[in-house]
């Protein structure tokens, strides 16, 4: 177990002082092992947000070629400690160590795009043909950004870079499920040597994150999560309209795959989707659409392909790596076995079994299923509700347009993927598809941050990530300037021609 540090607030490590509250993360492949603890309270909001309103003004004056010597040591010291950042994820969250190394290596990744193309978006613009008009992206002012578990790195580091870029002080709650890798983060914007309370960390439970958001002086929060927390967030700030929300908020994704296209890529890019993070992507395929030539074969695919999914320990390597390892929490390993016995009155008809792994029983380990569907159910529970495991729903659909009709049957809207030989027919199908991101004959996951990403309906409020993240880190300011002259003759026509003299 790795010491914890709790909270980093004005450039120093701090714990809260007399606080009773303890925040343990067990090890979700051993649950009988501790991997972090730390101390927690909510006064340390306060503080941490008095910090970041302290160094803004200065950080802002910067300007963005001051703060850019901040961020490119930032991204050494990550890039000099991804393999720890890579074992902290994995032992915390449970993802493989294949996969959690691609999570650590992305982090300076996103710093190189962020610097270069994201930073576009926020020039100074000066429009032709007027006179001393211009507009300027201006910092929001201090930040809240709220953690999720499945990235724990990689999906806070897209609000934080393009936040800190723009000028934006922050204030950052990891999810209590990985405490322990965000503290290694911050371990790294220390040896950055930030000016102190640019970056503060307050660790703890859904209280904390509660009063952070509340917060009177924080000027938005930066959210990736359920819609449930969403919806909490929401309605702590309500009589706070001013306050910019960025919410993120999950999808229940498809995948339509029409009578002509190839059906291994579709199965192998389901299975993907479906299994990568062991089902715990946003973007993940929980429900395929197929026509009625093709469905028969692509089921017989993807249980193939489902039942050579390989579980286990994930911090194994080489040829021993598994491609899924366990659920990161109780409750949501709970909620994915719960939802097995669940068919929508009898609307689903379990074709692969899944459901705990009967031979994983020290920690939060499952088997993917495979459902075909009798019928569309979008009130059924396991039909509209997001799972966070790998469970696919298989639909029916008479012609593209029908598959259209179940794909939209969702609150959601987030990341859908249509299969064809035929660029037209996924041109044609883009018009009747509401979503935020749409694959051609590849997954739902998997997305660029070179491209916009969000999504519709529950999935988000219209603030899309990724290189779209610095709009929604600072508002715009308008400016019409002229020279400090003044000619006393009275103009000879206009409002002021109407003047008498005294």
């Amino acid at each position: 177990m790795i010491s914890s540090r709790a909270n980093f607030i004005a450039g120093h490590w701090a714990t809260p002082a007399r606080s009773q509250n303890v925040l343990r993360r067990e090890n979700p492949a051993r649950t009988d092992e501790v991997v972090f603890e730390t101390p927690w309270d909510t006064a340390s909001v306060e503080a941490a947000v008095d910090a970041a309103h302290r160094a803004l003004p200065a950080w802002d004056r910067l300007g963005v070629e001051g703060r850019l010597p901040y961020i490119e040591r930032f991204r050494k010291a990550l890039d000099a400690r991804k393999e720890e950042l890579a074992q902290a994820i994995t032992a915390e969250m449970g993802k493989p160590l294949w996969e959690s190394r691609g999570e650590a290596g992305a982090l300076t990744a996103k710093i190189d795009i962020m610097s270069s193309e994201g930073l576009e978006l926020t020039r100074q613009v000066h429009p032709p043909g007027l006179t001393g008009g211009s507009w300027h992206h201006r910092p929001l002012g201090p930040l809240a950004v709220l953690c999720p578990y499945n990235f724990p790195l990689h999906l806070p580091n897209g609000h934080i870079i393009p936040a800190l870029l723009t000028g934006n002080t922050l204030i950052v709650k990891p999810s209590e499920l990985a405490p322990l890798s965000m503290q290694l983060y911050f371990e790294c914007a220390q040896e950055a040597d930030f000016p102190p309370g640019v970056l503060n960390l307050v660790q703890g439970p859904g209280e904390v994150g509660a009063a952070l958001c509340a917060h009177p002086r924080v000027s938005g929060v930066l959210f990736t999560g359920s819609f449930a927390t969403a919806q909490r967030i929401r309605r702590a700030t309500f009589d706070q309209p001013w306050k910019l929300l960025a919410l993120e908020m999950g999808g229940k994704n498809t995948a339509i795959v029409l009578d002509d296209a190839n059906l291994d890529q579709a199965a192998h890019e389901i299975l993907l989707a479906s299994c990568l993070t062991t089902g715990q992507r946003c973007s993940a395929t929980s429900r395929v659409v197929a026509l009625p030539s093709v469905i028969d074969d692509l089921q017989q695919r993807l249980v193939a392909l489902l039942e050579r999914v390989t579980t286990g320990d994930p911090t194994l390597e080489g040829n021993q790596a598994p491609f899924m390892g366990p659920l990161a929490g109780r409750k949501g390993f709970q909620d994915f076995v719960g939802a097995q016995h669940e068919d929508d009155h009898g609307t689903l008809i379990p074709v692969l079994e899944g459901g705990a792994h009967p031979d994983l029983d020290q920690g939060y380990f499952v088997r993917p299923s495979l459902w075909r569907a009798s019928q569309l159910n979008p009130e059924g529970d396991h039909q509209s509700e997001e799972l966070f495991g790998p469970d696919i729903v298989l639909y029916e659909a008479s012609d593209e347009f029908g598959a259209a009709r179940i794909a939209n049957a969702t609150d959601y809207g987030l990341a859908m993927s249509i299969f064809t030989a035929d660029p037209e027919r996924f041109q044609n199908l883009s018009y009747a598809l509401d979503c935020g991101i749409l694959n051609l004959n590849r997954s739902t996951v998997g997305a660029s941050s070179r491209l916009p990403f969000g999504g519709i309906k529950k999935s988000g409020n219209h603030r899309p990530a990724a290189i779209l993240a610095p709009l929604y880190c600072t508002y715009p300011q308008a400016r019409l300037e002229q020279p400090a002259e003044f000619s006393p003759a009275p103009p000879q026509s206009g409002p002021l021609s109407l003047l008498k003299p005294a």
